[in-house]
């Protein structure tokens, strides 16, 4: 049995380490740098972004204007259906003149008008 005894040149280690460590990196050679593909055109990926913000604020403000349209009608709606209430409740009450609630009056019309007193009054001027 032979044992060999190991190298007293550290090189040859480092240098075994080194092509070991590169062997491994073959497999990552096809770095991903799709993310940064941006970075080639950066005018044209800017005019892009903003055109594409622009049109996002617009849809924003499109479908705001949409719900403040439809909250609108329905609160006409409401008011409508509100207004038919009060002129049908309106409608119904009968009004009666003065005269003729005169005539059925059970009150004598020739009593001196009633003037309600206060208590303090009452009691200050006995």
């Amino acid at each position: 049995m032979i044992m060999k005894a190991p190298s007293s040149d550290w090189c040859d280690q480092f240098e075994q380490y080194v092509v070991e460590d590169e062997s491994d990196n073959d497999l990552d050679d096809e770095q991903d740098f799709s993310e940064y593909l941006w970075m080639e055109n950066e005018e044209e990926f800017d005019k892009i972004e903003l055109q594409r913000l622009e049109e996002e604020e617009l849809m924003k403000e499109r479908i705001d204007a949409m719900l403040e349209d439809e909250l609108e009608t329905q609160l006409c709606e409401w008011q409508k259906a509100r207004n038919d209430k009060l002129n049908a409740a309106l409608s119904s009450i009968s009004v009666t003149s003065r005269n003729t609630l005169a005539v059925n009056s059970l009150l004598n019309p020739s009593a001196d008008e009633f003037i309600p007193r206060s208590r303090l009054f009452i009691d200050l001027g006995t």
